[in-house]
């Protein structure tokens, strides 16, 4: 064998050797699409974290402004206090008006007796 024919041979193994070392490189056109499906894909998902972060701030201001069940119990007890206190004072100015009333009813009687001469 000549060194012109062990070249041959080394180039040969020499480029074999390299085609199955890039194995799946070779294909420019289907990595090329590949690649712009991924940066496509990857612009998406960050404009899709960008409206989530807005959506997650709003939904924590709404919960930070939201009432709770406590507060809504608390609401619940003042009002109810509340009404009580206008049903007492209520029932008092009722008591009042018919005592009122009652005595109007004397003072007319009266007069009424009077003005007959009875």
């Amino acid at each position: 064998m000549t060194w012109l024919e062990a070249l041959i041979i080394a180039f040969i193994v020499i480029g074999i050797g390299w085609i199955t070392l890039r194995t799946g490189q070779a294909n420019p056109e289907g990595t090329g699409s590949l690649g712009q499906k991924v940066s496509g894909l990857s612009s998406k998902v960050s404009s899709l974290n960008t409206r989530l972060s807005h959506v997650e701030e709003d939904v924590a201001e709404l919960k930070s402004e939201a009432a709770t069940t406590k507060d809504i119990e608390r609401i619940e007890q003042l009002l109810s206090e509340k009404i009580a206190t206008v049903e007492a004072k209520m029932d008092g100015h009722h008591q009042l008006s018919a005592a009122t009333n009652r005595s109007v009813d004397r003072i007319e009687r009266l007069l009424i007796e009077k003005g007959l001469g009875k």
